[in-house]
């Protein structure tokens, strides 16, 4: 049974819009406003943390973050909305928007002046878009969470994606020397390890319930697009048109926060509320708790 468009849905295609549209109005500013708007290593400027991810050096550049940027938003939406987690994917990408661009442009510039030892210009959306695509790992271990059954197959299937994440990573430097090479090797190893041993459990429960293939199904188109996004995220050199190097360093903490943050906003944090509801006494008219 299809689901009926609810609050929430209106709430995150609004979000969704309004993102895309604040892009599209920056990129048609005048030149010298773009310039003030964009994050600079040489100027802590905390306005410009934020204001950074609306700028795009082109127009190539700014369609690009901002079709992908719907493209990923839907789908991991989706899948939220299929486990009945609309809300924690609200805060999810609340926090994205507001939270990440400073984590993010905060460790740029600190590896900017101590680690490069010149400035340099942060902008762009795709920060923000490394985070969605990151809140797909823990997006799938909700929305696979009854087929799982248990804890412990959580934690296999979680740390299989994880450890494929970091085999896709190192994939594109395994040129570039025998640690790459051993990260790669190692990872791989290990995330295809311990996905085998929950495919086993996750096709037994789909045999004998229809939903269930339907969803497993849907969990595979997901991280088929998912790697795919993240090889496109970590190639050994991304170079635009004009010649600039693509700082992928905000790829890295873009990812890496989506998972771990997603790990809390999809899961420890509505289990906590649950819990609460549960601890807290409930009061009568006449003033006794029951």
């Amino acid at each position: 049974m299809e689901k009926k468009i609810a609050l929430t849905d209106i709430m995150v295609f609004t979000f969704f819009a309004l993102v895309s549209a604040l892009c599209f109005i920056v990129f048609l500013l005048p030149i010298e406003v773009q310039e003030l708007l964009k994050a600079r290593s040489d100027n802590w400027n905390l306005l410009t943390f934020f204001t950074s991810t609306f700028v795009h050096a082109n127009f190539e550049h700014l369609v690009g973050n901002v079709l992908a940027f719907l493209l990923l938003g839907f789908i991991v939406y989706g899948l939220n909305r299929e486990s009945n987690c609309e809300k924690g994917f609200i805060i999810s990408m609340f926090l994205a928007i507001s939270l990440l661009p400073f984590i993010y442009n905060l460790s740029f510039v600190l590896l900017a002046n101590i680690i490069i030892g010149q400035p340099l210009v942060s902008c762009g959306l795709s920060t923000v878009i490394a985070g969605i695509i990151g809140l797909i790992i823990p997006s799938l271990i909700i929305f696979l969470r009854d087929m799982l059954q248990e804890k412990r197959s959580d934690l296999y299937f979680s740390s299989s994606l994880i450890f494929l994440t970091g085999s896709a990573i190192a994939f594109p430097y395994i040129n570039f020397g025998a640690y790459n090479l051993t990260v790669f090797i190692t990872t791989l190893t290990v995330g295809l390890a311990l996905l085998l041993h929950v495919a086993g459990k996750l096709l037994n429960f789909a045999k004998q319930n229809l939903n269930a293939k339907k969803k497993l199904v849907t969990a595979s188109i997901a991280i088929l697009f998912y790697y795919t996004f993240l090889f496109s995220l970590f190639p050994s050199n991304i170079v635009m048109p004009q010649g600039n190097i693509v700082n992928i360093f905000a790829h890295y903490i873009g990812v890496f926060y989506g998972i771990i943050s997603g790990i809390y906003t999809l899961n420890v944090l509505p289990k906590n509320k649950k819990m609460l509801k549960i601890q807290l006494p409930k009061i009568n008219d006449h003033g006794i708790k029951n």
